[in-house]
């Protein structure tokens, strides 16, 4: 059993959003709405004060750099230059957003409607099963199974564990902001560097895009890092084109959202997957005890 290639989920999440926008709650729509409002509150000011001067720097620098036929170039009847600069005033709103959104918001955000769409889904999730080189199966001890169920439960964690991973999470988000502000102005170079700003930034939120799965299946440092070790590209690739779709003006907001129920998508896809592996094992090692037995 394959999923989807991993770009495909971040589409997949506004197909479902789209169908079932209605059977996601009242919070959910709450949140939605806010969001958009922020969206709006923010991006006009931002549209006013530099979206005129940052769209003749592009066109400026365009030209500077010999680029004459991109500068005239249009697209949809909209030069490149106004693209660029568009998706620079964007950016710089969706940062200016990130900033003022409140840790609780936040929170319902990624952690309820992930939960939300593996509960539709009706996904039980189990310890992690991994393939070696050899071709063997091995899955994690069952003190994971019983941290899995714990998490369900909604077990309240140690206060020390609450300050570390705060204090692990404030970090990342400096880093994060760091990295946003210094790749913004790739903006200001049409085409190439729109699409090298998602490359970088996309690559950066990939610890992020299965955390909410990895709590919930309590899986260690070690084995969140080889899993996403091995696989990489395909996280790579679900963040670029998830960057990229919330560099879209206005509905940028609401691609942050479908974003998170693709990434639950691919979630139970993998889980599937790995609900085959452990059946798999559970028949092998039963054959082996038979052949011992007898």
């Amino acid at each position: 059993m394959t999923h989807l290639p991993s770009y495909y989920y971040p589409f997949l999440g506004i197909i479902y959003l789209i169908r079932n926008i209605s059977q996601l709650g009242p919070q959910f729509l709450r949140s939605l709405c806010v969001s958009f409002g922020l969206t709006l509150a923010v991006l006009a000011p931002v549209v006013a004060l530099t979206f005129k001067y940052q769209r003749r720097l592009i066109h400026g620098l365009t030209r500077a750099l010999f680029l004459r036929v991109l500068s005239d170039s249009r697209f949809l009847g909209i030069s490149i230059p106004t693209w660029s600069a568009l998706i620079l005033t964007m950016g710089e709103a969706s940062f200016l957003v990130a900033l003022i959104m409140t840790e609780v918001f936040k929170k319902e955000k990624s952690k309820g409607l992930f939960k939300t769409i593996l509960a539709r889904r009706n996904v039980v999730l189990g310890p992690l099963a991994q393939v070696s080189k050899s071709g063997l199966i091995s899955v994690s001890h069952m003190e994971h199974e019983e941290g899995i169920k714990e998490s369900q439960k909604c077990v309240s964690p140690s206060p020390s564990h609450v300050v570390a991973k705060a204090s692990a999470k404030s970090q990342q988000m400096a880093q994060r902001v760091g990295l946003w502000l210094l790749t913004l102005p790739l903006n200001f170079f049409p085409v190439a560097g729109p699409i090298t700003f998602c490359y970088f930034n996309g690559k950066a939120r990939v610890p992020d895009i299965h955390r909410r799965y990895f709590d919930m299946k309590r899986m260690t440092k070690s084995e969140r890092e080889s899993w996403i070790k091995a696989h990489e590209m395909q996280y790579t690739a679900f963040g670029f084109v998830a960057q990229g779709l919330e560099l879209a003006p206005i509905i940028g907001i609401a691609f942050g959202f479908t974003n998170i129920i693709g990434a639950a998508l691919w979630a139970v896809d993998l889980e599937k997957e790995q609900d085959a592996l452990r059946n798999k094992k559970l028949l092998k090692d039963a054959y082996s005890s038979k052949v011992i037995e007898n």
